[in-house]
C-alpha cells in the first residue's frame, strides 16, 4: 500500500470487518468492507473500474486443510469473478507462493519447472494461479519465498525464541532458503504492474541463504547467542499436531501444522529472479543482515518482542 502511494498511485483498499486498520493510512486509502471468501456485490464494487487488483489476501496456516480451499482457492474465484463483471480489462496481480512450486531440486527452481507442491498450503496457492491463468484476464503472478519484514507475524516466534537464547532446528543441515524482504516484494509487485510483463515470476533478495546463516542475523539482529536444539521428525510432528489442536479448538490460527512442519524439513526452499529482473525490471535493495536488523527494531519499538 505505501509503496503505491508512494508512486502516486489511488488505492483503494478491500477490508473486512474484523480487519485492524492499524497501518492503514485511511486518509490516503479509499476501504472497502468485503470479504474474498465470501464474495458478493461488495467484492465486486471494490473491483468495479480499477486498473489493476493486486490479490494479496491468502491464509498460510490453517488447522483444517478445507479453510485453504475456502480462502486460497475460492476467495480466488470471487476476486476473478468480481473482476470479470467490473473490471475485465484491468489487470490482476496475484501474490502467491514459492509453495506453490514446491522445494527445489540441485538447482533453484524457476518459472520453467513442473510444479510439485508438498502441503496443502502449497496446492491451493497452485490451485488459485490456475484459476487466474484460466481467467481470461490480463494477469501476473509473483511466487515470492519466506517474506520478512515489520508486521510480519509468522518470523516473530523465531526471532522470539532467540530472544530468549534458543533457536530450534527442524530443518536439515545446510537447508538452502531465498528470501525477500516485505518492502522490496512491495516494490516489486507495484513496478510489476507498470509493466508490459505478464505471466509467473520470483522475486528474492537475490542471494542463496543457509538456515544457520538466517539464525546467525537474527541473533545479532536481537543480540543474543543462541542454544540451536535439533527437534527430530516425530518430536516435530507432536507439537505441530498438539498446536493443530489447540487452534482448532480455540478458533485461531495455528503457528506450526504438520503439512507446516513438512516444509520446513525440505532440504532446499531457493528460487530463481533472473526474469523477473530482466522482464519487469525488479530490484532487491534490502540485505538480509539489514532487513532483520530493521525487523527486530520494528519489533522491539512496537512491543512485539
Amino acid at each position: 500500500m505505501e509503496a503505491l502511494l508512494a508512486r502516486g498511485w489511488r488505492v483503494r483498499c478491500l477490508v473486512r470487518k474484523t480487519s485492524v486498520l492499524k497501518w492503514i493510512p485511511t486518509d490516503d486509502v479509499s476501504l472497502i468492507n468485503a470479504d474474498v471468501a465470501v464474495g458478493g456485490e461488495d467484492l465486486e464494487r471494490a473491483a468495479r473500474n480499477v486498473s489493476v487488483v493486486f490479490h494479496l489476501a491468502g491464509l498460510t496456516s490453517a488447522a483444517e486443510d478445507s479453510d485453504y480451499t475456502a480462502v486460497n482457492v475460492e476467495g480466488t474465484r470471487n476476486v476473478v469473478s468480481a473482476m470479470q463483471k467490473g473490471a475485465p480489462d484491468s489487470l490482476l496481480v496475484f501474490c502467491s507462493s514459492l509453495a506453490a512450486a514446491g522445494p527445489a531440486g540441485k538447482r533453484p527452481v524457476n518459472e520453467t519447472d513442473e510444479p510439485a507442491p508438498v502441503s496443502a498450503y502449497g496446492r491451493s496457492k497452485l490451485a488459485a494461479e490456475r484459476i487466474v491463468e484460466e481467467s481470461g484476464l490480463q494477469y501476473l503472478i509473483v511466487r515470492p519465498p519466506a517474506v520478512y519484514g515489520p508486521r510480519d507475524k509468522d518470523i516473530l516466534a523465531a526471532f522470539r525464541l532467540v530472544s530468549h537464547g534458543l533457536a530450534l532446528r527442524v530443518a536439515p543441515e545446510g537447508q538452502k532458503l531465498s528470501m525477500v524482504h516485505a518492502e522490496d516484494l512491495a516494490r516489486g509487485l507495484a513496478c510489476a504492474a507498470e509493466t508490459e510483463g505478464r505471466g509467473l515470476y520470483y522475486m528474492t533478495d537475490g542471494m542463496v541463504h543457509t538456515w544457520e546463516s538466517v539464525i546467525e542475523h537474527v541473533a545479532r539482529a536481537v543480540g543474543k547467542n543462541p542454544r540451536v536444539i535439533g527437534v527430530s521428525a516425530g518430536i516435530a510432528d507432536f507439537i505441530a499436531r498438539a498446536e493443530q489442536l489447540r487452534a482448532s479448538l480455540l478458533g485461531a490460527k495455528p503457528l506450526l501444522t504438520p503439512d507446516r512442519m513438512k516444509e520446513l524439513s525440505q532440504h532446499n526452499w531457493t528460487c530463481d529472479d533472473t526474469r523477473a529482473r530482466l522482464d519487469i525490471d525488479y530490484e532487491s535493495s534490502i540485505s538480509l543482515p539489514e532487513g532483520l536488523k530493521s525487523t527486530a527494531e520494528w519489533y522491539r519499538a512496537n512491543k512485539w518482542l
